[in-house]
C-alpha cells in the first residue's frame, strides 16, 4: 500500500477523531495545496492515523495529527509528529485545544513551548498556540 491516504479515509478518521470534523472539501484542498505535509500510519496496511499540515520555506504548520480511537495509547501520535518534524525540517507551529491534555503533553515532549493564546478560538475553548524552533532541538 503506498503512503497515502485518500480525502475519503481522512473524512473517515476525522469522524471517528474530531467534535468539529474537516469537511470533504477542506480535506480535499489539503491534500492538493502544493506545500501539504500529510502522513500514514497503518497497520497491516489499514490506516489507523495520519498527520498534515503545511511545509513552507523556513517553517511549517502542524494542523492536524489523528489517530483512531482502537489505537490510542501505542505511541502513534509521537511517530506522527516526529516523521512530521522530520519532513518540514524548519521551525514548526500548531493550534492546540488548551483543556486537551494529551496533546499539548504531546507537543511539550517533541520540544515545542506556548508562544500564544488565542481567547475562545474554538468557541468553547482558548487555543494555545505553539512553537518548536528547530535550532533549538
Amino acid at each position: 500500500m503506498k503512503n497515502l491516504l485518500t480525502a475519503e479515509q481522512i473524512f473517515g478518521i476525522e469522524q471517528k477523531c474530531f467534535s468539529e470534523p474537516w469537511s470533504m472539501e477542506m480535506i480535499t484542498a489539503q491534500l492538493n495545496s502544493k506545500n501539504s505535509a500529510t502522513l500514514i500510519k497503518t497497520i497491516n496496511g489499514v490506516p489507523a492515523g495520519y498527520a498534515t499540515g503545511l511545509k513552507l520555506e523556513g517553517e511549517g504548520e502542524l494542523y492536524r495529527i489523528a489517530v483512531l480511537p482502537e489505537h490510542r495509547g501505542k505511541g502513534f501520535a509521537k511517530e506522527l509528529l516526529t516523521r512530521f518534524l522530520e519532513k518540514c525540517g524548519s521551525d514548526v507551529f500548531l493550534e492546540v485545544r488548551s483543556e486537551n491534555k494529551a496533546a499539548i503533553a504531546l507537543y511539550k515532549s517533541a520540544g515545542f513551548e506556548q508562544a500564544g493564546l488565542r481567547k475562545n478560538y474554538y468557541g468553547d475553548d482558548d487555543a494555545l498556540i505553539f512553537r518548536r524552533n528547530k535550532c533549538t532541538h
